[in-house]
């Protein structure tokens, strides 16, 4: 594989940054806070992803829908048990989803020198999931954007969606690979087009829990294993 006519198309949260280290930083604010209320912990965490889950069905990515589900899950948790929405409260909780996007994520172990050392010998595209502003602005904050020929953001990760990214560069699928942490929106898609696909897990969420379609493709432990393959 000397010739850059190989591509890698890698994903971006938790596979070259760590985004959900942010959310699981929420997470764990909104339990506090819900519990402090009087509210069950653990409940309060199974049912917001449920109404996450629900409004990402409804609305996408959106940037107001985290937030959104966080004062969702406190208002039917109220209703639930007789009690009164406290205005302050909910603007505590709202505040919680809303930090989120405040936050750089930091940077996955050796992303510079994989990508240093990949883009010498292929092309690298970007393809992302969720709302433009917020990808755009984790890439910008990211120092990653110049390894990368072309940025993709994507509405649901769909077969779909990465078969344009093929037409578009005209990419063969046999000469493409595929990069990514989540089963559902890298791996699955990826085996579906036929292309190659390495998965690097890395702790997600219950949107994102699918089991793999075939077990034609690479898991590897770590990001900067990639060398040692490609």
């Amino acid at each position: 594989m000397e010739d850059r006519t190989y591509t890698i198309i890698f994903d971006l949260d938790d596979t070259l940054i760590k985004t959900n280290k942010i959310y699981n930083h929420a997470r764990d604010k909104f339990y506090r806070v819900m519990v402090q209320h009087g509210f069950p912990g653990e409940e309060s965490l199974d049912r917001l992803d449920q109404i996450d889950i629900e409004h990402i069905n409804r609305q996408g990515f959106a940037k107001e829908r985290y937030p959104l589900s966080l004062v969702k899950t406190y208002h039917y948790f109220c209703q639930k048990n007789n009690k009164k929405i406290d205005r302050q409260a909910e603007q505590e909780i709202s505040d919680i989803g809303w930090n989120v996007f405040e936050q750089t994520p930091e940077l996955v172990e050796g992303v510079n020198l994989v990508l240093n050392t990949l883009q010498e010998r292929y092309t690298l595209l970007l393809a992302t999931l969720g709302d433009p502003e917020i990808q755009h602005e984790k890439i910008r904050h990211s120092g990653l954007k110049g390894y990368f020929l072309d940025i993709h953001v994507l509405s649901h990760k769909t077969p779909e969606e990465y078969r344009q990214i093929l037409n578009k560069h005209n990419l063969k699928k046999e000469k493409t690979w595929l990069i990514g942490n989540s089963v559902r929106s890298d791996l699955n898609p990826g085996l579906r087009l036929g292309l190659n696909c390495i998965l690097i897990p890395a702790v997600t969420w219950k949107f994102e829990e699918e089991k793999p379609i075939s077990d034609q493709y690479l898991q590897l432990n770590s990001l900067i294993e990639v060398l040692h393959y490609l």
